[in-house]
């Protein structure tokens, strides 16, 4: 089970350590899932996750989830009829397995779940952000299924960089030299 992580108003970060967080105090979400409603804690599974990460007006607090009622959830499916096949229980959850997740915390916590997460000193973090690494799993878990030859990547990955102005282009005959513009590296494709 991995930690999650909150963001509390700086002001009152020093209560929460000390006398924990009463879930009806702090309540601030609401999941709508097909045959109930979950209220709690807004949480994250990575403290980069969240747009407060860079805010000076919030801590960030993490949570050590021992006995603890949450749900992870796939922030993408809210609001339809696929939340029910993107949620579950925290300890069901595997890292990767949604594309934004997100957690609720549906529970008082105790002080002795919460530490004050340090972006410099604190133990380091499998995950540094949700989403990027769910898309790396996902592209590598494609590239082993062999559904797409390398070859069929090579032209996909030459195509969206012309696309998306990253190579230099040049044509000679029947040969396309793609040229980073940043490494200089060359890439070839033979024109038909």
């Amino acid at each position: 089970m991995q930690d999650l992580y909150i963001y509390v108003n700086k002001d009152k970060v020093d209560d929460c350590l000390k006398y924990g967080i009463k879930l009806s105090e702090f309540e601030n979400r609401v999941l709508n899932l097909p045959n109930n409603i979950k209220r709690g804690i807004q949480a994250f599974l990575s403290p980069k996750d969240s747009d407060l990460y860079a805010q000076d007006d919030f801590e960030c607090i993490r949570v050590i989830p021992r006995k603890l009622n949450a749900i992870v959830f796939n922030k993408i499916c809210e609001n339809t009829s696929l939340i029910e096949d993107f949620n579950c229980n925290i300890e069901d959850y595997k890292i990767g397995d949604y594309e934004a997740p997100e957690a609720i915390i549906c529970s008082t916590l105790l002080p002795e779940n919460l530490e004050l997460y340090n972006k410099i000193l604190d133990k380091p973090l499998l995950v540094q952000n949700s989403r990027e690494f769910y898309y790396e799993k996902c592209i590598n878990e494609i590239i082993e299924t062999d559904v797409f030859s390398k070859y069929e990547l090579y032209q996909t990955l030459l195509i969206l960089g012309d696309q998306k102005k990253v190579f230099n282009v040049k044509k000679e005959k029947n040969v396309k030299i793609y040229t980073d513009a940043i490494s200089g590296k060359n890439y070839t494709k033979k024109i038909n």
